[in-house]
């Protein structure tokens, strides 16, 4: 493989996620990619082997992971296609099934999360 393929194609997904009311970054929020090209796929299950049961436990992944103090979160590295992120964050109503098609270098995401009502 030339150094050309193994360079093209590489985008990245990043963006902030705040909260609607007080308009704050908010951190911890997991962000995962819901859906995403059969090549990140396999290219996943085969890390997935790699790491065995915990796999699922892992928090930060190539596929997921957690918004930085500051409300940031990014991937990179991802291979051109279509993918669906869900953002989830508990006493926060989530968000599921943003759809995006990568086909450019960067794509810059920004998310607002509503608080749910306190009861």
């Amino acid at each position: 493989m030339s150094a050309k393929e193994q360079t093209k194609n590489r985008l990245a997904i990043a963006g902030q996620v705040i909260d609607a009311d007080t308009k704050l970054a908010i951190p911890g929020v997991l962000v995962k990619i819901s859906q995403m090209p059969d090549k990140f796929k396999n290219w996943l299950d085969l890390h997935a082997l790699q790491y065995g049961k915990n796999w699922e436990k892992m928090q930060q992944r190539p596929d997921r992971t957690l918004t930085g103090i500051d409300g940031y979160f990014y991937f990179i590295n991802l291979p051109d296609g279509d993918y669906e992120l869900t953002v989830y964050k508990t006493n926060y109503k989530h968000l599921k099934e943003i759809k995006l098609n990568l086909g450019v270098p960067n794509t810059t995401l920004d998310f607002v999360l509503m608080p749910q009502p306190k009861s």
